[in-house]
């Protein structure tokens, strides 16, 4: 019985607000993930928890809300009993009285340490999902290193399908994907597959178009004067799929959907309007 004690409470205490903490995590980046030993597990889970369990057991304390509920003999009494069963014959009554204020004691700290990590966990998402409005405005070192820390371990591949590292605005992802095959496809990059280890799965262009290499070499061969793109030819549906397994390079280049509004000067629009006028005298 103790033992299945102890091991409810390392999941409750320990392994619970790492879960929730992973979880909310999962929702809006993709991490990066490596094999872990249970000890390493075990070991990560009590260093993430360790502090917002001080917190909470401080909160309670200072509320009153855990000796209220019982005292250290309370607790004294229920590992005693479940460590010996003559203590346990001898003060069963005074065990069950205590195993109830027990639980009391443990839920004036459980919900404080669960409140403090979804707490914690949404403030995280905040950050994760404005990381690049956040990062701008922070302009020194220290303060960008501290956002850093903060955001969870990010596939290399969600990091460059995402926009959390380019200036502000909305852009489209395209895609120029050279296979094994020598085949040469280009698209928008409609979505992307990863797999448990962050590392690239497949992806997924939407109107897709693929290099004519056979025509463009022949019609070099031939001297034709040739424009590259007048051998992109269009690709029947608008989904294309590429397995990560098929790609030899991956080119990606980041393109504003809405351009940038110029705002000329009043010099500049005198310049432009007599380079206009000169054109119409032609």
């Amino acid at each position: 019985m103790l033992a299945l004690l102890v091991s409810f409470l390392i999941a409750v205490y320990l392994l619970g607000p790492n879960l929730i903490a992973r979880w909310a995590a999962d929702l809006v980046v993709f991490r990066k993930t490596r094999v872990e030993s249970r000890a390493e597990e075990v070991a990560r889970s009590i260093i993430s928890a360790a502090f917002p369990l001080l917190i909470a057991i401080a909160w309670a304390r200072g509320t009153g809300a855990l000796w209220s509920s019982g005292t250290q003999r309370d607790v004294e009494t229920v590992f005693s009993a479940l460590q010996s069963d003559n203590f346990f014959q001898t003060h069963h009554q005074q065990f069950f009285t205590s195993l109830y204020t027990f639980f009391w004691m443990n839920y004036a700290i459980l919900w404080r340490l669960y409140l403090i990590v979804m707490l914690a966990s949404a403030g995280r998402v905040f950050v994760v999902l404005n990381y690049n409005r956040i990062w701008r405005r922070l302009h020194r070192r220290w303060m960008r290193t501290s956002l850093a820390t903060i955001v969870p371990r990010i596939s290399e591949w969600d990091l460059l399908f995402s926009d959390m590292l380019l200036p502000e605005g909305t852009f489209r992802i395209m895609a120029d994907v050279l296979t094994r095959t020598g085949g040469l496809y280009q698209g928008m990059v409609q979505d992307r597959m990863l797999n448990s280890d962050g590392s690239l799965q497949s992806i997924t262009l939407a109107n897709p178009r693929r290099f004519g290499r056979a025509e463009f070499q022949k019609a070099k061969a031939e001297d034709i004067e040739t424009v590259t793109d007048e051998f992109w030819f269009n690709i029947p549906g608008n989904l294309f799929i590429v397995m990560a397994s098929d790609i030899a390079n991956l080119n990606l280049r980041y393109i504003r959907r809405k351009p940038l509004n110029f705002q000329p000067s009043d010099a500049e629009r005198e310049v432009l309007t007599r380079l206009l006028d000169r054109l119409k005298e032609k």
